[in-house]
C-alpha cells in the first residue's frame, strides 16, 4: 500500500493545485485543471509562463512537467523548495516540529500558513478519484499518512542569517509572529552570525545603497530590548541591536493582506542548493520580458550590481533578487534586500553570479562585460553606461560623509573605504574629478 501525503496549494484565495509526496521519496506538484484553464489566472510563478497562452495552458496541464518533480530523495520541486527557510531558522523549525532533517515536505506543511509572498499550503484529504488523477496510475487504494499537518506556529523566512517574524505590539515593543497575527509585519535580522556587528553593517549597507539610487526596502536599526520575547537563537555577547525590515509582501490591501513575490531561484526553477548558478544577464532578460517596468527594472538591476561591487557584497545570488506582484498578473523588481558590505570583514572582489553564459563568477563589471550585457539585453551601451556613471557619482558624492555617520567601527569604515578606493570605476571618477578641479584652478 502506497503512503501519500498531500498539500493543497493556494495563491491568495485561488486554488492552484496539489503537492504530494510518496513514501519512496518522490514528490510531485500538479496544477488543477480549473486553474490552468482559467482566464486571467493569478501568476504563481514566471517559471510556468510560456510565450503564448496556449503553450502556458499546455505546460500547466502537463503531468510530467520536469520542474514539478522533486529530486526523488524527498526534496521538493524547485519553486516550493525555495519557499523554505535556510540556516538556523530552518534547523530551529525542524526541531520544533519534530521533523527529520531531510523532510522538506513536512517543513513546508509546518510553515504552510506563513510562507513568503501570497502562497499558502494546507493538508489535503483526497478521494480515490483525486488520488488516481494525481498519481496517474490505476491502483485501487491509498492511505494518507498522518501527523504532518500545518500549524499556525511555523514561519518561513528565507536566508541563512538568523531571522524571526515580528509584529509591533501595543506599547511599541515587538513580539514574535507566531504569538500574534495582528499588526504590521516585520522581519527581525538578529546579531547571531559569525560576523560582529552584522545588523549595523547591513543597516549601513542599505543606507549607502539608497544614497546611490537603489530602491531598497524600509529598514531600521532597533535595540534588542525592543523584542519582548525570549529569542530562539543564541546571540553574540557583544550584540546591542537588530535590523528591523518592513515586509513589502505583507500588510497589503488584498483579501489575504499579502502581495505575492518570488525570488529568481523560483523563477528559473533552480534548486536552493544551486542559488549561485545562473547569470545576471538572465535576470535582466526576465525583467525585460516579464516586468511591467521592463527596461527601467533592467537599469535598477544594473545599479544594484554596481552598488554590490562598490560595497564588496560578494554574496548577491539568485535568492537576493525577487519579483513583487502588485496585481495578481503583473510584477516588478522588488525593493532591494540582503545587501551586506562584506568588505567590512573580508578581502575580495567580484560578484556571486557570472555575468553571462560561459563566464565565471567573481568578475568585476568591466567595460567589456557591460558591452556583452548590452548585446544580450539589446539595450544601447551608452544607456547602460549612464546608469553606472550616475550610480558611481551618487555614491562618491554621498558615501564619504555617510560612512562617518553610520554605526560602523573604525576598522569597518576603513575596510569599506579601502575596498571602494580600489574599484576601477571609483579610480576613473577620481581622475575625472581631479581634471575638473584642475580646470577650475
Amino acid at each position: 500500500m502506497t503512503m501519500l501525503r498531500a498539500l493543497r496549494v493556494r495563491l491568495g484565495v485561488t486554488d492552484v493545485g496539489s503537492l504530494f509526496a510518496l513514501d519512496d521519496g518522490r514528490v510531485y506538484f500538479r496544477f488543477d485543471d480549473a486553474y490552468a484553464t482559467a482566464a486571467g489566472r493569478p501568476v504563481l510563478s514566471q517559471l510556468y509562463c510560456a510565450a503564448t497562452e496556449e503553450r502556458t495552458i499546455a505546460q500547466l496541464l502537463d503531468p510530467a512537467l520536469d520542474v514539478n518533480r522533486g529530486d526523488g530523495k524527498g526534496g521538493l520541486p524547485p519553486f516550493f523548495q525555495n519557499l523554505l527557510p535556510e540556516g538556523q531558522l530552518r534547523k530551529h523549525l525542524m526541531e520544533r516540529a519534530g521533523l527529520a532533517p531531510d523532510d522538506e515536505f513536512g517543513l513546508l506543511a509546518y510553515c504552510g500558513k506563513d510562507l513568503p509572498g501570497d502562497v499558502s499550503v494546507l493538508a489535503e484529504n483526497l478521494d480515490d478519484r483525486a488520488l488516481g488523477r494525481l498519481i496517474a496510475q490505476s491502483r485501487d487504494s491509498y492511505e494518507m499518512s498522518a501527523g504532518q499537518l500545518p500549524t499556525p506556529d511555523g514561519e518561513s523566512i528565507s536566508g541563512v542569517q538568523p531571522k524571526i517574524g515580528l509584529v509591533r505590539a501595543a506599547g511599541g515593543r515587538y513580539v514574535m509572529r507566531s504569538k500574534d497575527s495582528r499588526g504590521q509585519h516585520f522581519i527581525g535580522k538578529l546579531p547571531a552570525s559569525d560576523y560582529p556587528g552584522m545588523p549595523e553593517v547591513e543597516f549601513a549597507s542599505l543606507t549607502l545603497a539608497r544614497a546611490a539610487g537603489v530602491n531598497v526596502c524600509d529598514f531600521e536599526l532597533v535595540p534588542l530590548s525592543a523584542i519582548a520575547d525570549r529569542l530562539p537563537f543564541g546571540l553574540r555577547s557583544d550584540a546591542e541591536h537588530f535590523l528591523l525590515i518592513h515586509r513589502f509582501d505583507r500588510d497589503a490591501g488584498t483579501a489575504t493582506g499579502r502581495l505575492h513575490m518570488e525570488d529568481f531561484a523560483q523563477i528559473t526553477g533552480t534548486p536552493a542548493s544551486g542559488k549561485y548558478s545562473g547569470t545576471y544577464a538572465a535576470l535582466g532578460v526576465v525583467l525585460q520580458e516579464r516586468s511591467n517596468l521592463g527596461e527601467e527594472d533592467v537599469f535598477e538591476l544594473l545599479r544594484r550590481i554596481k552598488v554590490n561591487e562598490l560595497l564588496g557584497n560578494f554574496d548577491a545570488h539568485l535568492k537576493n533578487f525577487s519579483l513583487l506582484y502588485r496585481t495578481p498578473t503583473s510584477a516588478v523588481l522588488s525593493p532591494a534586500y540582503d545587501i551586506v558590505a562584506y568588505a567590512a570583514y573580508l578581502t575580495g572582489n567580484g560578484h556571486a553570479l557570472a555575468f553571462a553564459p560561459r563566464q565565471k563568477p567573481k568578475q568585476l563589471l568591466t567595460p567589456a562585460v557591460l558591452r556583452q550585457l548590452a548585446n544580450i539585453w539589446q539595450i544601447p551601451e551608452p544607456k547602460l553606461q549612464m546608469v553606472l556613471i550616475d550610480t558611481v557619482e551618487r555614491a562618491m558624492q554621498s558615501w564619504p560623509d555617510l560612512l562617518q555617520s553610520l554605526p560602523l567601527t573604525a576598522v569597518q569604515q576603513s575596510r569599506i573605504t579601502e575596498h571602494l578606493a580600489c574599484n576601477p570605476s571609483v579610480i576613473a571618477w577620481q581622475r575625472r574629478a581631479a581634471r575638473k578641479l584642475g580646470g577650475h584652478a
